[in-house]
């Protein structure tokens, strides 16, 4: 559940802080098919923006229209069909992705203690 009192500079700052944190290599091991028209990265972003925005898959593309600010923040040129979306966030490896960030906290220098807790559930219809 997303906190009511963010405001869109807190939205921004958390994108930002984001792609500060994840490595432009993050996620992304390309295997054998075709180029991924979208980054792991990238696509890692979108899902959290648009749940930071508790905005839809289906709704992201007339959210992001809306809201070129946003686009801009997450570098894309053009939107992801929904269906991309969807897809894609179900094949990242989200407990690859807690791990490597927890790692990230627990080698930054001078930190004497760091609690972090990354929950990877997903909401599925049971």
């Amino acid at each position: 559940m997303v906190p009511q009192e963010l405001t869109k500079s807190d939205i921004v700052k958390i994108i930002e802080y984001l792609d500060k944190l994840l490595p432009s290599n993050f996620v992304n091991k390309q295997g054998r098919g075709r180029r991924k028209a979208y980054s792991d990265k990238s696509i890692l972003k979108v899902s959290i923006l648009l749940k930071l925005c508790d905005v839809s898959y289906r709704r992201a593309k007339d959210f992001l229209k809306k809201n070129p600010k946003y686009m801009e923040l997450l570098d894309l040129k053009n939107i992801p069909p929904f269906q991309t979306i969807s897809r894609r966030v179900r094949e990242l490896p989200l407990h690859r992705i807690n791990k490597d960030i927890v790692n990230l906290f627990l080698d930054i220098e001078g930190l004497e203690r760091i609690e972090l807790v990354v929950d990877s559930f997903r909401d599925q219809d049971l």
